[in-house]
């Protein structure tokens, strides 16, 4: 069992320092890996519940801190948007009066 807890927060702290590198395929990699890892961990008959627990707190909290970015990054992107589109309507009146 410790070595499924040890893989998975082995694959824990690759997700985090691919988060903050901004490798986002990486992110979905790891994800996949982290899913497939807590999978095989729950299966083991001879888990240490306490372990298991623990990691999957801190696994919940990354990924709260993950989707908090993610929206974050959302929302400066949907303002870069909407920017250009100012710019695009202001080019095309700019155009009719030229």
């Amino acid at each position: 069992m410790a070595n499924a807890v040890e893989k998975l927060q082995e694959t824990h702290a690759s997700l985090i320092a691919a988060v903050q590198a901004g490798d986002w395929q990486q992110v979905g990699e790891l994800d996949k890996a982290c899913r497939e890892q807590v999978r095989v961990a729950m299966e083991d008959p001879a888990r240490d519940d306490l372990q298991v627990a623990s990691t999957l707190e801190e696994l919940s909290e990354t990924y709260r801190e993950v989707v908090a970015l993610c929206q974050a990054v959302q929302g400066k992107i949907a303002e870069e948007l909407q920017g250009l589109q100012r710019g695009r309507q202001g080019a095309k009146v700019y155009q009719m009066f030229r």
